[in-house]
């Protein structure tokens, strides 16, 4: 009785090593921190879910799986966190646990990062006693303590690249030993636990911005004594109404998963295994059920939600400052253009004056040479006359065009440091009582003093040194850099750039 106990107990330790220990499932995309720690409160999302496996229909004591899943995270999305309780009964062998994971997710960019969970759990190790049948049913053997629990540890990554991840875990680190009884004289009652090691890649495809998902997968389960066993399928999801996928399980079938996503938060799964192996036909196939509710919106989508709003309202001040900036360029403009029109106008009129007063003068000359003739002499006098005239009027338009104006008053500072070279240094702007009568070589005019001083702090950073003045005329404000007594070296001045030196505009400003 005691062999056949043990022989039983073999032969379903066997076949839940070939199922490589670990509950099978197909809706583990959906459910990734079920077997990988690390996907623990990756999607920004909390969630609770219930899971409900039958296999092989078809035969009695198939194995069955239940799940409840809790899934979250805080809200900087740096951590996360999940649980989960399962019972997973094969025939007279059933397991039960519960786990719990916390994972650490650094954020190198926005579309690289690194993920590491570690998780811990306790699970008891069953074998249903009452569903032995034996001919003694008091044969000791069945007295033994055939209920143990051990603790384990589960630890795993994931890596995403963009919109690519590679992910890997290790179930059952600790593999520990059961022991069910210690009543044989050769060798303890054992089950074994073996490490486990599974291996995930998967690349989603974002389509109608991010709306839709294509994702092709490939997962890898393996142990140290069974044939690896590959997973490679494509998955479809639509966010907002259903999901729909294919997978092939090498040695043992083909999946299909589909789902609907009920409300926003409510989303019902269902998965299908056809069986491929020798025994599929006699063995039948196996249904999945999957039920998940989510609490309120993704702390992920949030984030982003936040993160496009700072970025429109980010965009929204600098579209402000930009206009205001655009409008206190074309308030200078305006200024600048009806001032260089003045001043060209102004120009053109001390150019005048000073081409009259050269022709006077040289007439007045003319006169002394022609005196001694009668006509000669009554002409050039008067011309004379006239070219008197002329400079007298002259000198009435030069101190007396506003006999009432007091100018602004310039302390004067001694030298100058400036990168225009080549001047006396009482001509430079800061030496120079701004306002007094001259001619001033402007850089800039404006209806605007706050403007006029943002052309002064732009010369100045360029290492030039300027002043400004008001003319009470016109009420516009001047930016000068040199100023000069007569208008043939303003003007010789202003149309060098003074010898070269300065690349801007420059209009004459007579007073």
């Amino acid at each position: 009785m005691k062999k056949l106990v043990f022989t039983l107990a073999l032969v379903v330790g066997s076949w839940t090593v070939q199922a490589q220990q670990l509950p099978l499932i197909s809706n583990y995309l959906n459910t990734a921190h079920l077997f990988n720690p690390a996907f623990s409160g990756l999607d920004g999302k909390t969630e609770i879910t219930v899971l409900n496996r039958r296999q092989w229909t078809d035969i009695q004591g198939a194995p069955e799986t239940q799940f409840m899943a809790f899934n979250g995270n805080r809200e900087d999305l740096k951590f996360g966190y999940s649980g989960y309780a399962f019972n997973d009964v094969t025939d007279i062998v059933s397991r039960a646990g519960f786990y719990g994971s916390y994972a650490w997710h650094v954020k190198f960019t926005d579309q690289n990062s690194l993920s590491l969970g570690l998780g811990a759990g306790y699970v008891n190790n069953t074998i249903n006693v009452g569903g032995i049948r034996v001919q003694d049913d008091l044969d000791p053997v069945l007295f033994s303590a055939l209920n143990r629990a051990k603790f384990d540890l589960n630890f795993g990554f994931n890596l995403k690249f963009g919109d690519f991840s590679f992910g890997a875990a290790v179930p059952n680190i600790l593999a520990p030993k059961v022991d069910f009884s210690d009543n044989y004289v050769i060798s303890p009652f054992q089950y074994q636990y073996m490490r486990h090691y599974v291996v995930n890649t998967q690349y989603d495809v974002n389509l109608q911005k991010g709306l839709m998902t294509l994702s092709p997968f490939v997962t890898v389960r393996a142990n140290e004594v069974t044939i690896p066993q590959v997973d490679a399928g494509l998955m479809f999801n639509h966010k907002e109404y259903f999901f729909i996928g294919a997978a092939y399980r090498s040695s043992y079938a083909v999946t299909a998963n589909t789902g609907v996503h009920l409300t926003e938060n409510i989303t019902l799964g269902y998965a299908y295994d056809f069986s491929l192996n020798t025994y599929g036909f006699a063995l039948g196939n196996s249904h999945e059920f999957m039920l998940r509710y989510s609490f309120g919106e993704s702390k992920k989508d949030k984030r982003l939600e936040n993160e496009l709003k700072k970025l429109k309202d980010r965009q929204n001040r600098q579209s402000g400052d930009l206009e205001d900036l655009l409008n206190d360029r074309l308030d200078e403009f305006k200024d600048e253009v009806s001032a260089q029109q003045k001043e060209l106008f102004d120009a053109e009129k001390e150019n005048l004056k000073g081409e009259l007063s050269e022709a006077v003068s040289q007439a007045a000359a003319g006169s002394g040479n022609n005196g001694f003739n009668g006509n000669g002499a009554a002409n050039a006098g008067t011309v004379g006359g006239n070219g008197a005239g002329a400079m007298n009027n002259g000198a009435n338009n030069q101190t007396g065009v506003y006999p009432n104006i007091t100018y602004p008053q310039t302390p004067q500072g001694g030298q100058v440091k400036s990168n225009i070279k080549g001047y006396d240094p009482n001509q430079y702007a800061g030496n120079v009582q701004a306002g007094s009568r001259g001619y001033y070589v402007t850089a800039g005019v404006f209806g605007s003093v706050t403007n006029a001083n943002k052309l002064q702090a732009r010369l100045s950073k360029q290492g030039i040194a300027s002043d400004v003045f008001q003319d009470p005329g016109n009420n516009m404000y001047y930016v000068f850099l040199l100023k000069f007594n007569n208008y043939e070296s303003a003007k010789q001045a202003q149309t060098s750039g003074f010898n070269g030196q300065y690349g801007g505009k420059l209009w004459i400003k007579a007073l």
